[in-house]
Parts: structure tokens; C-alpha cells; sequence
């Protein structure tokens, strides 16, 4: 006989199937976790996410593995760990290691370090005074690895004074995948190839390596070519070192899908020779734009979808060439376009129709323009939305000054309409005329009855036989903008303060969901900070009524 299912036990089965479902629970966590990327996440922010996260890890014996995993994944200094270990004290202001650690200690600690799986290695911050000897003193009495299961080690100045550079050997892992060094010089050199040889002896299969700065020597460079397994390469300032067999070598690494080099003051003045590459699908070179010409045919890649040609000399005919070789080499592949001038001192001149051939590729999601000066209108703007649909970046050159011709407020509108998986829009907005802000009214739409199918039968087949009937679409609410990140690449505009009030509220109404109003390169930065705030004030004023009539309404 079997027993009767009571709600009780209805109840019970329904949490035990919960608890016990990893992708739910991880769902969950993930919601409270902080960006990996520490640097993008306020500290705020990221003090509230690691509370929530260690307030879920207390809540019951289903939620301590992910919330902890989450808490412990993304760290930017060895302090949390550290205070594990009873051997490390503060006297006199300073954290010092004094004493022994049992295996019963590097047992606990392993428990949590076991978990850090990010780790971004800088100098620790000014209230955290750590002797420097704590790291050597960790180095002597540590075997194995101390972060056992770290994939991803990121540096962004191995440079900088007042800061333990040989400390970096402390996150040798073969467990690494991601190496990320910035602002090298030419002292870094040994350190950073002794690094890449060690990794290598201790079988890493590093997959991604970002370099930049400079001084790297060419036997530096020959070491990541130990790597196989390779799929993303960066060297940005290192021209000096890039020689053209161990070009050709790099072109022969069997899983190489995204490369970016800088051949700045490179030895190599044109490629003559096929090169391999044959699996690329993103390429970046930093070059004069007749190199990088002179690159494009001797790669073997029939799948390139990702391009930029970032250059401090080019000129309009060489730009043409450059865009009608692209779309002839990649025209059915291509989704993401750059082109960058990077000379500082002055912004050529380009036109839009230098770029016109790009409007027939439908299927680009990127566009990028910066170094230029160009004239843009409200119809280029819906133009570029009309072609490209399925934009998530559109990003157009800074443009200073009433002398030239920029879009509108207008263009947001059009955008907003045209492009609905915009992410980060950059666009030298024209804010000398800002009309008043009026909502346009919400009509009441009622649902449409879907209309039932005659009642006859129809011989499909039949010579002359009428299409099907085809049900009426339900009107449906729009979705909301998703648009993160508006960056307003002009300056010089003059405002009275009723403008950045309507203009935040134009900005609030048509991308409700933006995070980030900001200017390019800090131009009018004050101006714009305010307008970021007002919409963020905008959004938390509409977040707190949503919460308040569900609250009152139960809605």
C-alpha cells in the first residue's frame, strides 16, 4: 500500500529537488556575485556583493560550496588568505609571519585558496602594511602551488615602485591559462621569461598571453611559442623584438584564433612571404596602414570575422584600399570593423564614403572609428542603424567644437529604435540645441484575437489554391533598451542647467537600463558626471515606486 502524498511531504520533495540542483543554485549565486574584473566592479558594489555572498554561504549546507566559490574566485591581494594562518600577526601597525604552520593550518588554507581562480597581482593598498618578507617567508615554507587551481593571473603594472616584482613567482601554477603582464620594461625581460620557460616546465596549457609596454627580447617571445595550446595572443610596444621567422612560426600554432601585435618600430617593413595563421578569426595590427596591406594576403584564415587596423600614417587611398581589400578577403564573415588613427597631433580627415562599402555587410554587430574627423547627420546616424541591425557597439570618433556637422538628439531615437542589442554607443552628440523633454503618451492597445482557421479544407496542392491563413501577432509590450554605456564623444558645447535635465531625461527614457553616461577621454568630464548622476537618480526613483506599489499592490 502505498502512502498518501501529503503537502507536507510535497513540500519536502519540491526543497530536497531544489538543494540538490546545482544549476540552480549556482544560478543564484552567480546573481550576487562581483565582477571578475575587480577594477570595473565600485568597492561599494563589491563590499555588498561578497557580504550577500558570505551571508548565502551561512544560510544552510546546500549553498556553502558555490556562495564560497563566488566569494573566493576574483581576489586582488593575498591578505584574506593570509589572515587564515595564525602565524600572521600585526605588531607595531605591520603584518609579519612569526612561527611555524602546521599541515592542519595549510590544510585550512588550501580549503579556501583552492577556490581563487582570478587573481590580479599589484601592490597592496596603503591601510594593508604587509612586510615584504611575508612572501618570501610563504615562497620557503610552501611545496606545491599556492593557488592550486588558479587560471587566470593578471599584473597591470609589474612596473610600478614600491612593489615586490619577483612576488609575481608566488602564483606559478601549471594550472594557469590566462597571463596577463602590463606596463613592462626592459628590466621585467628575464623575469617574464622565466615565467613563460617555468609554466611551460611545469606542463601549463596557457591559452591566452597578454603583453604590453616594452623591452621585450626576441628570446622572450620564442618562449610562447612553447605553448600549443595558445588561442589568444597580445603584444602591444614589443615591435622591436617581432621577427619575421618567428612571425611565421606564430602562424603555425594549430589553435591560434585571436591575435593582436604592435610593429612599432618593428624591423620588418612589408610581408612578402605566407605567413599561416589559417584558423585566425580576430586580428588586431598596430602598423602603418601599407604594412598592414602588406600583412592581410599572406594569411591563410578564410573565416576572419573580426578586424582592426590601428595606424599612425595612412592616407584616403590607402584607406579605400585597405576597406575594399577586407571586404573581398572577408565580406561574408566579417561581423566586427575598427579602424584607428593613432596619432595624436592631428585627426585626419574621412568621409562617408570611405566607408560606404561596409553598409551592405548586414550581418556586422561592431563598428568602430576613432582618430577622425568626420562629419555625421542624424540621416548617417539612421543610415548605419538601417544597415546594421544587429549592432552591440557602435563606436564613432571624438569631435570637438560647433564647426563641424554632428548628429542630434535625434539620433539616440533613431538608434534606440533601429539597433535594439546596442550595448556601448560613443557618438559625438550635438547638444546646442536641446529641445524640452515631453513623454509621448502610452496608448491603451487591447491584445488581438487570434482568429480561428476557416472550417474547410483546403487542397494544397490544388492549382490557384489561396496561402493559409496566417494568425494575427499579439501586440506585446517593448522590451526596454538594453544599452549600457553611452559615451559622448564632443565637447565645448555651452548648457544652461534646465538642458542637462532634459537631456538626462531624453537619455533615461529611450535606454532605461544604461549604467555608465560618461565623455570621451575626460572631455567636459564635470558636465558629464552630473548627467550621469541625474540619470542614475532617475533610475533609483523609478526603482523605489516599482518596489512600492508591488509592495502595496502585491503585484
Amino acid at each position: 500500500m502505498h502512502p498518501v502524498a501529503t503537502s507536507s511531504n510535497l513540500s519536502q520533495n519540491n526543497a530536497s529537488r531544489f538543494h540538490s540542483n546545482p544549476d540552480i543554485l549556482g544560478e543564484i549565486c552567480e546573481y550576487l556575485s562581483p565582477n571578475d574584473d575587480l577594477e570595473l566592479e565600485p568597492e561599494d558594489s563589491l563590499i555588498a556583493s561578497r557580504q550577500n555572498l558570505a551571508w548565502l554561504a551561512l544560510t544552510c549546507r546546500a549553498f556553502l560550496e558555490p556562495a564560497l566559490d563566488r566569494l573566493w574566485r576574483s581576489l586582488d591581494t593575498l591578505y584574506p588568505l593570509f589572515k587564515i594562518l595564525p602565524a600572521f600577526v600585526r605588531t607595531d601597525g605591520t603584518h609579519v609571519l612569526r612561527g611555524s604552520i602546521t599541515p592542519e593550518e595549510w590544510e585550512r588554507f588550501d580549503w579556501y585558496a583552492r577556490r581563487v581562480k582570478k587573481f590580479c597581482y599589484t601592490r597592496d593598498p596603503d591601510n594593508l602594511d604587509i612586510a615584504m618578507h611575508v612572501y618570501f617567508r610563504i615562497a620557503q615554507l610552501r611545496s606545491t602551488p599556492l593557488l592550486s587551481a588558479l587560471r587566470h593571473l593578471y599584473c597591470p603594472d609589474i612596473s610600478q615602485t614600491d612593489f615586490l616584482i619577483s612576488g609575481v613567482c608566488l602564483f606559478l601554477s601549471p594550472s594557469l591559462q590566462t597571463l596577463e603582464f602590463y606596463k613592462i620594461t626592459s628590466v621585467e625581460d628575464k623575469l617574464t621569461g622565466t615565467f613563460l620557460h617555468t609554466l611551460w616546465n611545469d606542463g601549463a596549457q596557457l591559452e591566452t598571453v597578454g603583453f604590453r609596454g616594452t623591452g621585450l627580447s626576441p628570446g622572450t617571445l620564442d618562449l610562447i611559442l612553447n605553448f600549443r595550446t595558445l588561442r589568444q595572443l597580445e603584444l602591444t610596444g614589443m615591435g622591436p623584438a617581432i621577427e619575421l621567422d618567428w612571425l611565421k612560426r606564430l602562424g603555425e600554432m594549430p589553435k591560434l584564433r585571436d591575435l593582436a601585435l604592435d610593429f612599432t618600430n618593428s624591423r620588418i617593413e612589408s610581408i612578402e612571404e605566407d605567413l599561416g595563421y589559417r584558423n585566425l578569426k580576430s586580428l588586431m595590427i598596430t602598423a602603418s596602414l601599407a604594412f598592414t596591406r602588406s600583412f592581410i594576403p599572406h594569411i591563410s584564415t578564410s573565416g576572419l570575422e573580426v578586424i582592426v587596423a590601428a595606424s599612425s600614417s595612412d592616407t584616403q587611398a590607402e584607406r579605400v584600399a585597405f576597406i575594399r581589400d577586407v571586404i573581398e578577403r572577408w565580406g561574408t564573415t566579417l561581423r566586427d570593423f575598427s579602424l584607428v588613427h593613432i596619432n595624436s597631433e592631428s585627426a585626419e580627415e574621412i568621409h562617408m564614403v570611405t566607408i560606404a562599402p561596409l553598409i551592405p555587410l548586414k550581418q556586422l554587430t561592431g563598428f568602430r572609428l576613432e582618430g577622425y574627423s568626420i562629419d555625421l547627420t542624424d540621416d548617417n546616424l539612421r543610415i548605419f542603424g538601417s544597415a546594421w541591425p544587429n549592432l552591440t557597439k557602435l563606436l564613432l570618433p571624438y569631435v570637438a567644437g560647433s564647426d563641424r556637422v554632428r548628429p542630434t538628439i535625434e539620433s539616440l531615437k533613431i538608434l534606440a529604435a533601429l539597433c535594439p542589442d546596442l550595448k556601448h554607443l560613443r557618438l559625438p552628440l550635438d547638444t546646442t540645441e536641446l529641445p524640452p523633454f515631453i513623454p509621448p503618451p502610452t496608448p491603451y492597445i487591447p491584445p488581438l484575437p487570434v482568429p480561428e482557421p476557416p472550417a474547410m479544407v483546403i487542397d494544397d496542392d490544388a492549382e490557384g489554391a489561396p496561402p493559409p491563413l496566417q494568425p494575427l501577432s499579439i501586440v506585446r509590450k517593448r522590451q526596454p533598451h538594453g544599452l549600457q554605456k553611452l559615451t559622448i564623444a564632443t565637447s565645448d558645447d555651452t548648457w544652461e542647467s534646465k538642458d542637462q535635465l532634459h537631456l538626462a531625461r531624453f537619455i533615461d527614457y529611450l535606454f532605461p537600463r544604461l549604467q555608465y553616461v560618461s565623455p570621451f577621454e575626460g572631455h567636459d568630464l564635470d558636465r558629464w558626471t552630473h548627467i550621469h548622476d541625474i540619470v542614475q537618480a532617475f533610475q533609483t526613483v523609478r526603482r523605489e515606486t516599482l518596489i512600492h506599489q508591488r509592495t502595496q499592490y502585491g503585484s
